[in-house]
């Protein structure tokens, strides 16, 4: 569990374990992913069939930053209230490896997605999260003939 300074307002401080999520995420520090996501932590992506784990989640974050170099995630908007915070956040990065079954394109990338995170006892324990799929796929090569 993450505490933080015990004078924050208690929507300061889910924000800020929003926050430090996306910077986990940039730096890949597996270690402060797992203190900010719960044991119990469940992630819904919009083109996942199925939930995924804390640690199907940070496997996750390591894939991507396989398949994209330099890859960052800016915080665009943070918008918090009761338990639960969202996060519009845009990616940037370079294709540099394998991503879903395509080769690497070289291609520089942005997309953006938005999260909905539920806050418990000082972690990160459900998100729902959908990202802007088809564009970053288009701008690695995806044409039409892989839609029909």
């Amino acid at each position: 569990m993450i505490i933080l300074n015990k004078g924050m307002p208690h929507i300061e401080e889910n924000k800020e374990l929003a926050r430090l999520l996306t910077q986990a995420q940039n730096e890949q520090d597996i270690a402060l992913l797992k203190k900010l996501l719960s044991p119990r932590f469940k992630s819904h992506i919009s083109d996942v069939p199925f939930p995924l784990t804390r640690t199907q989640y940070i496997q996750g974050v390591k894939m991507s930053h396989q398949a994209f170099s330099n890859l960052i995630f800016t915080i665009e908007d943070l918008i918090a209230e009761g338990d639960k915070v969202v996060v519009r956040i845009t990616a940037r990065g370079k294709h540099t490896g394998k991503y879903q079954g395509f080769i690497t394109s070289q291609q520089k990338v942005r997309f953006q997605g938005i999260a909905i995170r539920r806050i418990s006892k000082g972690q990160i324990i459900e998100e729902w999260q959908t990202n802007d799929q088809l564009s970053l796929l288009q701008q690695i090569g995806l044409s039409v003939n892989h839609i029909i």
